[in-house]
């Protein structure tokens, strides 16, 4: 039995396992790469990392250049997972560091820097906490500096997003996040769609833990293994849309 307390790390890699959103991800990326040029960033902070893997495929991919890349990640067990991938992944002279606080508690960066990395980690968080921080990215990004983010389209129906929303946790859609970061004074860059293949039906109890905690615990395991069932038994369910974004400063 994994507790409320313990690391996420291992219910999250479970989950993981049920999609292949690492290789659809690295398709977007390589499309992304031929429509923008992002060379000349320097330096990044991402938030949420979890042990990061998408955001050092990312970085790697679109951001040849970079010098500086900061983590902000609130679990010990894949913030230390994170740290070795960070030194498997770049050479010494890419500074890398990772905070283990919640990107709520982000105070700002030493400097400003030229990109931030948001991915899959937005739809947990109130409006009011996003809001907080997308006007503190703008304060702490460079002239011109951009924001990558992805997340759940939830307009189009989908397992995970059932899932949760017949948990009592409905997720936020990626255009009320669009909306909110051109409020805060950001511009559209680039906008990629594409679709995850997902299949949670027969959950170990890793999956079951990691939905449970996306839910904030609302229900037990045998109420949140039904949930899980009944939704996947549905193959339309398996298919869950993403978008990619590029927001840009406007200085």
């Amino acid at each position: 039995m994994v507790m409320a307390d313990d690391s996420y790390y291992g219910p999250y890699a479970e989950f993981r396992k049920r999609d292949n959103f690492a290789d659809a991800f690295r398709s977007v990326l390589d499309d992304v790469a031929g429509r923008v040029d992002l060379g000349w960033v320097r330096s990044c902070v991402a938030f949420g990392t979890g042990s990061g893997e998408p955001d050092i495929e990312l970085v790697r991919r679109l951001m040849p250049g970079l010098r500086s890349f900061a983590a902000v990640e609130p679990d010990r067990e894949s913030a230390g997972v994170l740290r070795a991938n960070f030194r498997k992944s770049f050479p010494p002279e890419v500074e890398t560091s990772v905070a283990e606080s919640r990107m709520q508690s982000w105070s700002g960066a030493d400097g400003r820097v030229d990109a931030a990395l948001l991915l899959n980690v937005l739809s947990p968080i109130t409006s009011a906490d996003r809001q907080v921080l997308f006007k503190k990215l703008m304060t702490n990004l460079s002239s011109g500096g951009i924001v990558v983010i992805n997340n759940n389209i939830t307009s189009v129906p989908s397992g995970y997003v059932l899932v949760l929303k017949r948990l009592g946790t409905p997720r936020v859609d990626f255009d009320e996040l669009e909306k909110e970061m051109v409020e805060a004074g950001f511009g559209v860059l680039l906008k990629h769609d594409f679709e995850v293949h997902r299949d949670l039906s027969n959950p170990n109890d890793g999956v079951v833990e990691c939905i449970r905690r996306s839910a904030n615990y609302k229900y037990g395991e045998s109420e949140t293994r039904a949930v899980i069932n009944d939704v996947f038994s549905d193959p339309s369910m398996h298919m869950a849309p993403n978008r990619l974004a590029i927001f840009k400063k406007q200085d």
